[in-house]
């Protein structure tokens, strides 16, 4: 009968070791960006109130050597003992959910960023047993653009000059002047334009009569995604 209780007991105890082991389900879209949200879903992860820094209980990690870093841990971890240079933004911290404000501490220095492509893990440990960690791996995207594109004047008359206007944006503000935007119908490039202020701008006045539909494409760039316009119809007469 003891041997039996004491079989239980280690029974339960390792259901019970079981449940406690942290699991990340799904992980929002981590951008370019130093300050975005990303959010961290999934079991086990304990309380933890908001922070902004290191603990023992989560990192992030860019394991992409452009120089890459790890962030907001502070412990040690396979073997290695550090406190972070580039540190964690918690802005809440649940047993199902971790919402994350983003980067700070040395963000930027000796090439501190992160890069579209890079490979990121991410660590979490449950903060009230150390149980972990749950890891899963993603890759950085880059921060979503959006391009619209008008056109003047339209309708306009065979031979006459029409210039083409894009736009640029994103929740981070508008890509670097000086990068390129095509002009295109269907496959063929009209031209391009040269991004300043977030707007790039085509002008020709070779269309010919009846109605193109114009779109404007953004490229893209190590920290921004490209994107393309809705087709601008253009009537010329």
């Amino acid at each position: 009968m003891k041997s039996s209780f004491i079989t239980a007991l280690c029974v339960l105890a390792a259901v019970s070791l079981t449940f406690a082991q942290p699991e990340i389900k799904k992980v929002s879209t981590v951008t370019t960006q130093q300050f975005q949200t990303i959010t961290i879903t999934g079991s086990g992860f304990g309380k933890q109130a908001p922070y902004t820094g290191d603990s023992d209980y989560i990192s992030v990690w860019d394991t992409t050597p452009d120089p890459g870093f790890q962030a907001g841990y502070e412990g040690c971890l396979m073997g290695f003992c550090t406190t972070d240079t580039v540190t964690l933004i918690v802005n809440s911290w649940t047993n199902t959910k971790i919402v994350l404000g983003g980067f700070s501490g040395q963000w930027g220095m000796f090439g501190y960023v992160l890069q579209k492509g890079d490979s990121v893990q991410i660590d979490v440990f449950d903060a009230q047993t150390s149980a972990g960690p749950a890891q899963v791996t993603l890759t950085v995207d880059g921060e979503k653009t959006t391009t619209t594109l008008t056109s003047t004047p339209n309708p306009s008359t065979v031979g006459e000059e029409v210039t083409f206007t894009a736009t640029v944006s994103s929740s981070a503000g508008s890509p670097p002047d000086g990068e390129t935007v095509s002009f295109m119908q269907a496959k063929t490039t009209l031209g391009t334009g040269t991004l300043s202020g977030g707007q790039a701008t085509f002008t020709t006045s070779t269309l010919k009569k009846g109605t193109h539909g114009v779109v404007a494409v953004y490229g893209g760039d190590s920290e921004f995604a490209n994107s393309k316009s809705k087709p601008d119809k253009q009537v010329v007469d």
